[in-house]
This record gives structure tokens, C-alpha cells and sequence, in this order.
């Protein structure tokens, strides 16, 4: 099967989250203003490619995985696989058009969220939730990478428990005033069959490191943990 990479998607989710209610708060004097908090059913789902899960938190797969949000990845899957063969045959027609993507389930409990305009214009985020459901499942194999539910395999016995999240962005609309530093931190109490088990991943990045053309950014911080409790 193609396989695609997306990147991080937790972390494109906490983006697409917190500029939500962003508007407001560009358009008042950062100095002046106090942070702006509010509480919104936030998502999480990520991949484990290393080693091998799906995370869903704040959320389980059945409620994520909707025909609907299972059929925008399968479009997202055909078009790159579309847009591989047409650049493979000399760019020659228009390209694949890109699937509109649909309204994705809200998470089951509100995380916090922070928004602060600083006085140069940046917008920096955070968010924090705990006590979140929590689920890891067994990739399928060679997953595509698209998404979250065409990547886990439905069929297997999952992990769930609950579980803690943390995200932050310090330039969320890339104003380009500073280094655009962002990332976020997991941890889950799992349990499966009897047994116990925890996991946590950590992300964080800032874009105005040093970027090798052989290698990952110099100042990459991306490590994943699961450990069996007795």
C-alpha cells in the first residue's frame, strides 16, 4: 500500500483548534489585553509509527472513525496516489481536485485552553486536558499514514484507559516575529486483558533551528515510551 506521511497530527489539530478563536484576539492591543481562556471539546489522534499504535485521546475510534471521516482519508489516500502519477507523467493535466474535508466528532470532555497576543503581534497558545479517554490500537499493517482510522487496525483489541495532554505554539498564525516554537507532551494508563501498561510521547520544535539536508532538525525533541506495569 501507498504510503503517505502527514507529519504530527496532534499537532495539526491543536493548530487548527486554537486559531479558532483566534480572530478576537489579533485584533486587540497585545500589551493591554489579558490572556484570553476558554474551554473547547478538543481531539487528539496520532500515530506510533516506531512502534506500532494509533493514540486516541478525548475521544474513542468508534466515534472518531465515521463513514464520513473514514471516507475523507480514503480521498486524501487516493489523491496523493493520484498526484504521485501525474507528476511521475510530466506534470500533463489539471491536478487531482482535494477532497473537502468533513466536520469531525468533538471530543467527549472541554480542555483548557490560553491565548496571548504579544505585543509584536505573535499569538502564543497552550493546552492542557487530563482525565481523557483514552485508547491505543495496533496499526494495520504497512499503514498509509493519512489518518488515524484508515492507519489503526479496527479489528484489534485496543488499549484504553485515560489519559493527559499538553500543547503549546508560540506564534500560531506564523506572524514570523520569533522562532516558532511548538510541541506537546502524552501520557496514558492503559490496561488490556489484565495486563497495565503507560505510554508517553513527547514533540517539540522550534523552525529557526539548524536543518541538516541529511538528517532531522538539530533541535528535534521526539521520543515515545510504553512500558508493561506489574
Amino acid at each position: 500500500m501507498h504510503r503517505v506521511t502527514l507529519g504530527r497530527q496532534i499537532r495539526i489539530a491543536l493548530s487548527v483548534v486554537l486559531t479558532l478563536g483566534l480572530a478576537g484576539a489579533a485584533a486587540s492591543p497585545a500589551s493591554a489585553a489579558p490572556p484570553d481562556k476558554f474551554q473547547i471539546p478538543l481531539t487528539i489522534q496520532f500515530p506510533d509509527f516506531e512502534r506500532g499504535y494509533v493514540g486516541f485521546l478525548n475521544t474513542t475510534r468508534a466515534e472518531s472513525c465515521t463513514q464520513a471521516v473514514v471516507a475523507f482519508e480514503e480521498d486524501l489516500l487516493q489523491f496523493f496516489i493520484d498526484l504521485e502519477a501525474w507528476e511521475s507523467g510530466g506534470m500533463q493535466g489539471p491536478p487531482p481536485e482535494f477532497p473537502d474535508e468533513p466536520e469531525f466528532p468533538a471530543g467527549q470532555k472541554p480542555v483548557s485552553i490560553q491565548e496571548k497576543v504579544t505585543g509584536k503581534g505573535a499569538i502564543v497558545g497552550h493546552a492542557r486536558g487530563s482525565g481523557l479517554v483514552a485508547e491505543l490500537w495496533p496499526m494495520v499493517g504497512n499503514p498509509p499514514g493519512v489518518g488515524p482510522c484508515t492507519d489503526s487496525d479496527g479489528a484489534a483489541t485496543p488499549w484504553t484507559g485515560t489519559g493527559s495532554f499538553r500543547g503549546n505554539d508560540n506564534d500560531l498564525e506564523f506572524s514570523e516575529t520569533r522562532g516558532n516554537a511548538f510541541g506537546e507532551r502524552i501520557s496514558m494508563r492503559l490496561s488490556r486483558n489484565g495486563d497495565r501498561a503507560r505510554y508517553q510521547s513527547r514533540f517539540h520544535l522550534n523552525d529557526r533551528c539548524y536543518m541538516p539536508d541529511d538528517g532531522p532538525p538539530r533541535c528535534l525533541i521526539e521520543s515515545t515510551r510504553f512500558v508493561r506495569v506489574d
